[in-house]
Parts: C-alpha cells; structure tokens; sequence
C-alpha cells in the first residue's frame, strides 16, 4: 500500500456528501475531519496529487508546466492511437479508461515509469508548442506507461461496450417489428 492510500481515511458515506451543508453543522464529522488531518500532519488535498511521485519537480514551474503538457500530449495520442485503430462507438469508452490509467501512473508511477517521464521532460525541443508533436515519443512512454492488464481492461470495457450497444438495438428491433 502506498503511504497516499495508507493516509486515505474514509469516515463518511457518499450520502452525506451529498450535502455539504450538512456536514458543516455535524460536530462528529468536523472531530473525525479534525482528527483525520491532524493524522496526516496537515497533508490533505484534493484533485491531482502529483507530489507523491514527482514532489521536486513541482517546485519548478516549468517542469510543473511541462508535466502538464506532457500528462495533456499523452491524453490526445492514445485517444489518437485508439482513434486509428477503428473501434466505432467503443472508442469514446476505451479513450476514457485509457486516461484514467494513465492519471494513476501519474499519481502512483512506478520506478520505471518515473524515469521515463523525468528523461522525456528534459527533452527541449519537446516542449515548444501546446503540445507534443512527437508520436513516437509519446507512444513509447504509453506503452511504458500502460500495461498489458490495462490494455485487457481497456478491450474488455469496449467489448462490453460495443456489445450493450448491439443488444440494445437487438431490443429496439424486436419491438418496432
């Protein structure tokens, strides 16, 4: 378990974050909240937590700048590769699970997947226009990035996919006829 899943403390239920009203008044909800800080050191956030594997560059903005452009460029070439591999309707499923993936190793990025990034943002002549152009980079650090297991994961969910879609027209046929 990494120490950003260890520091995660659950203490209330999706109801009540319905209402966050609610929960401003719950004096047993601020005492958890309290105590679930003060367990962490203070370190609480939200969003993007790039600092558990990139803290040093965060320090640098035009490191943070390039990290930025380098997570959006990744983004754009697998929804491109995925795109150019013709899978119609599944593409918008596959492309989303793709960039949830990729926002893990992100977050939680292995020794290997760190290098990779770090030397891709020393790389210049990368980083001059809104995105990056090089294909053949940006596909080399995907398929560093995602493994086979997501790759399965992202088949499966576009079969799965592909294949509602086709019983729900099966459905829609039977009643019209």
């Amino acid at each position: 378990m990494s120490q950003q899943e260890s520091n995660y403390i659950p203490f209330i239920s999706n109801q009540e974050l319905a209402n966050p009203m609610d929960l401003l008044l719950n004096e047993e909800w601020l005492r958890k909240s309290i105590q679930a800080e003060e367990e962490v050191g203070g370190n609480i956030g939200a969003g993007l937590n790039w600092a558990s594997g990139f803290s040093p560059l965060l320090l640098n903005p035009e490191l943070f700048y390039r990290l930025k452009t380098l997570r959006i460029s990744l983004n754009r070439e697998v929804r491109l590769l995925l795109k150019d591999w013709n899978l119609g309707t599944a593409t918008s499923i596959a492309s989303a699970i793709a960039r949830e993936k990729l926002l893990e190793r992100f977050r939680l990025p292995t020794s290997t997947v760190k290098e990779h990034i770090q030397a891709v943002l020393q790389r210049d002549e990368l980083f001059g226009e809104e995105f990056i152009s090089n294909h053949q980079v940006l596909r080399e650090l995907l398929g560093v990035m995602l493994t086979e297991k997501d790759w399965e994961m992202i088949a499966s969910v576009a079969a799965d996919s592909l294949k509602q879609q086709i019983m729900n027209q099966v459905l829609v046929e039977r009643i019209s006829a």
